[in-house]
């Protein structure tokens, strides 16, 4: 029903009995989560503040379109008395045997009366629940070939140029590149993952995504259900997703079929990729089947990875043995996705994952578009607790309400179920991983198998909680927390407003908070003494039988003097020493290499030796050093000490941030966009600032006629290059000129070898065209011909601009057809392939045809004969 205000009427006209869902009767987002919640009232499945809350989200929806007619609701258990609607913010008149219920607006407290017209402003917005989109400027544009074969006609468009730009960087990289892409949430980053991944199924091939929660890892499972399922390409179990609790048979399955190359995706997160994947992704990687190796939310590979999960850097270990050990040309590709990257991040990652290639980045990052901002700032721990009921009673859902500790969030769930709430789930650390994703489908409405009742519309959680998943509709997110970083903040608003609607963030803050959150930011960063002192303890017990030159087998349950007991928590000191030496550049970490049988040497004694290196292989890393100083003292306190303290200057300024921004004195989108910027080069990487209220903005009065008081367009970055040289297989042709000219004579010619040039050309790795000879039916065959290589077709000459890459350019008879752009690349060292007829003037002697000038010009038919 598009009409929620009728539906609901209808619902209170027929209680309590609750009409089936039918073909002709389809409910809705609020409408739909009603029904659901009456439906659950007399078993005990939803109270009576489910419903007066859900029934006020929609009088305030009706209003915000002009009607103030209010609903005719039944009295009597178990639906709400006058008074429990009075509770919740409404009227509730008498009228017969019912109650006229009309809901109250609200918004958080504010004492600036232009501040409080525009929150007014604001929550009339939120409550019109209109799209965005029309004013983000955003720009769809027709997909690439290679897009729409692997994704399927409903992918006809790209979301963005900031998502165009991001899946033509993937596509072009090269094997065992890195690219680190940066793109605005709700741009599309996971189609980003699965289109390489469907295309390089028409053969063998796996594509390995690392995902930092169990959530997060079912929740792209069922993604990849839908789609692979739709597009016929699935993998043999039909199950994407290795988590801890899975079956050991059907781990073992996907173990099996990873090695196979037959597993076309696979979601785990980094614990089980250098443990129980660890011989799967080697053996896949030897064979050549590991293509793409894709770290989701990469920004938490430096957040995280240095304190209590520092599988997330390890994991750069277990790249670099695919990469050495996979055949050439088949070597994996990284691609480290976020919307969000700061300076620091992007060190870190170029670090870990790309080595001495420096990595490709595309940076397309602004502020989201949808939440506006609200802070609240008590002194007294019980007025942050009735605040926060207060705006959980009158915040639009769905709903996520944030804490930073795993007690507080079962607190919060059980203050809200005493308050009379039945439809609240809670996540944190404790929960099962059936827990979380019954919590998931249950606040969304949705399983694997499609759509189901909707059990929950609120959702108490730590920071892990919500990470990536994609509930398009969540309206409001409150913390009940000062979060430590201003990057977790800002990844938690991040919930809301995923479908392009506005949204709304409410913080409230009290004094217990601060020391938390400091604490929290003052994570353990081992001291240069203590690293120092670690080192070499593990150095001087290292394996004296490794045999790898220039390599040391390096113990991670080396126990130092001070220490008196095996642990985790000892190796996890020694990991993080390990890995804060290689981002200082003092040493650089491998898998260990099994040793080789020597000639004449006795099978069984092999075998012993085999078998001892096994033994060790869990408990070790190969490290080799890459800084002649290492071993000395002073030197290593040094390099170790300058990135100890870039972490923790980091650190502190996220946490500085956060209070600056909590401060309302600037705009948040200011503060964000300045905390999220990148030098490279002369000129810095920036995010967008959009702004559609904060305490700062609102203090000035309304927005402006857009609804933003801040609005970025919509990014625009460029596509990296690669530097393959092959990528020019007519080089020989081309000679020392940046243009080849390659013509045909007559019609029929142009018809035969034309296309025939462009396959030949795109099976040697030249596969970006474009120009008016490339009609839609070309570009869709030649992708067929030469899949699973991508066609990327350059519809808007955005690539004959900017792109210093190799390009074939292919004209029709129209002279006009040699515009501005084209001269401009024709005049550059850029390398151009221009088919074009044999008679097509020259650009700047029209009275001359180009082959006359252009010494580098050959037949179609003679460029043919060269393959």
């Amino acid at each position: 029903m598009s009409d929620s205000w009728t539906g609901a009427q209808e619902l209170f006209d027929t209680w309590p009995l609750v009409p089936p869902t039918s073909e002709d009767t389809e409910y809705r987002g609020t409408l739909r989560r009603l029904k659901d919640t009456l439906e659950g009232l007399m078993e005990r499945r939803s109270s009576w503040r489910d419903v007066a809350a859900l029934t006020r989200q929609i009088l305030l929806e009706a209003q915000a379109h002009g009607n103030n007619s209010g609903l005719e609701v039944p009295l009597g258990a178990p639906l709400p008395t006058r008074l429990q609607w009075e509770q919740l913010h409404c009227h509730a008149l008498p009228a017969g045997r019912r109650v006229l219920v009309t809901a109250r607006p609200w918004h958080p407290d504010i004492s600036d009366q232009k501040a409080t017209e525009a929150a007014e402003h604001d929550f009339q917005q939120i409550h019109l629940g209109e799209s965005l989109h029309q004013h983000l400027a955003l720009e769809p544009g027709p997909a690439d070939p290679f897009w729409i074969q692997a994704l399927g006609e409903d992918y006809a468009e790209y979301k963005s140029i900031g998502q165009r730009q991001a899946a033509r960087a993937v596509a072009l990289a090269e094997p065992g590149s890195t690219v680190i892409a940066c793109l605005p949430t709700g741009h599309g980053k996971t189609a980003l993952v699965q289109a390489p991944a469907l295309l390089s199924s028409k053969r063998s091939g796996v594509t390995l995504v690392v995902v930092p929660t169990v959530v997060l890892t079912l929740d792209m499972e069922r993604r990849a259900q839908e789609l692979l399922s739709a597009r016929g390409r699935q993998s043999p179990t039909g199950r994407y997703a290795y988590i801890g609790n899975l079956d050991e048979n059907l781990k073992q399955q996907l173990r099996e079929d990873i090695r196979s190359g037959s597993q076309r995706l696979i979601f785990t997160n980094p614990e089980s990729l250098v443990s129980g994947l660890k011989s799967a992704l080697e053996d896949a990687a030897e064979a050549g089947h590991l293509q793409y190796f894709v770290v989701d939310e990469a920004h938490l590979v430096e957040q995280w990875g240095e304190g209590f999960r520092p599988e997330f850097q390890t994991m750069s270990v277990h790249r670099r043995t695919w990469l050495s050990t996979a055949p050439k040309g088949r070597e994996p590709v990284t691609v480290c996705m976020s919307a969000t990257l700061t300076e620091q991040q992007v060190t870190t990652l170029e670090k870990l994952f790309a080595g001495s290639k420096p990595a490709e980045i595309v940076w397309g990052a602004q502020l989201r578009h949808e939440p506006s901002y609200y802070i609240g700032d008590f002194t007294e721990e019980e007025e942050r607790t009735e605040a926060v009921l207060r705006a959980v009673d009158r915040l639009p859902k769905p709903l996520a309400l944030y804490v930073t500790e795993r007690k507080d969030a079962r607190a919060w769930a059980d203050r809200l179920r005493t308050a009379g709430y039945r439809r609240v789930a809670d996540v944190a650390g404790y929960s099962s991983p059936d827990e979380r994703r019954q919590a998931v489908e249950g606040w969304g409405g949705r399983s694997a198998v499609g759509p189901i009742p909707t059990q929950y519309d609120i959702v108490v959680g730590t920071s892990a909680f919500g990470l990536g998943v994609d509930l398009p509709d969540v309206r409001s997110v409150v913390h009940a927390c000062l979060p430590e970083t201003v990057d977790r903040y800002y990844q938690e608003v991040g919930r809301t407003g995923r479908d392009g609607c506005p949204s709304v963030a409410y913080l409230a803050s009290a004094p217990r908070d601060l020391p938390v959150a400091e604490g929290i930011n003052r994570q353990a960063i081992i001291r240069a003494d203590t690293a120092w002192s670690r080192w070499r303890w593990m150095w001087d017990v290292r394996d004296k039988t490794y045999t790898r030159p220039r390599h040391y087998l390096i113990n991670l349950d080396s126990i130092p003097d001070n220490v008196h007991d095996i642990s985790e928590a000892n190796r996890d000191w020694n990991i993080r020493t390990l890995n804060l030496m290689l981002r200082a550049g003092l040493i650089e970490l491998h898998v260990p290499e099994p040793p080789q049988r020597n000639e004449g040497e006795p099978r069984a004694v092999f075998q012993e030796r085999l078998n001892r290196f096994y033994e060790l292989a869990s408990t070790h890393v190969d490290v080799s050093i890459a800084d002649t100083q290492t071993n000395d003292e002073r030197h290593f306190q040094a390099r170790f000490e300058t990135e100890r303290r870039r972490s923790i200057t980091a650190q502190r300024n996220a946490l500085t941030d956060l209070r600056t921004l909590l401060r309302g004195e600037r705009c948040t989108g200011e503060v964000l966009s300045t905390y999220y910027r990148v030098q490279r080069g002369a000129a810095p990487l920036l995010s967008g600032i959009n702004c559609r209220g904060c305490p700062s903005c609102r203090s000035t009065g309304l927005p402006t006629d857009n609804g933003f008081y801040r609005l970025a367009g919509d990014p625009h970055p460029l596509v990296p290059a690669p530097p393959r040289a092959n990528r020019d297989p007519l080089g020989t042709l081309r000679g020392t000129a940046s243009c080849l000219s390659l013509w045909w004579g007559t019609d029929a010619e142009r018809q035969l070898n034309v296309p025939r040039l462009l396959e030949m050309l795109a099976l040697r790795g030249m596969n970006v065209i474009g120009g008016p000879g490339i009609a839609s039916r070309l570009a869709e065959t030649l992708q067929e011909d030469v899949a699973p290589r991508p066609i990327i077709c350059d519809t808007d000459a955005d690539m004959l601009r900017f792109y210093d890459g190799p390009i074939v350019w292919v004209l029709d008879d129209d002279p006009s057809s040699v515009d501005s752009v084209l001269r401009s690349r024709l005049g550059s060292p850029d390398v151009t392939y221009l088919i074009h007829p044999r008679g097509m003037p020259h650009p700047e002697r029209p009275d001359l045809p180009f082959t006359a000038l252009h010494p580098q010009n050959f037949p179609v038919r003679n460029a043919l004969e060269s393959f």
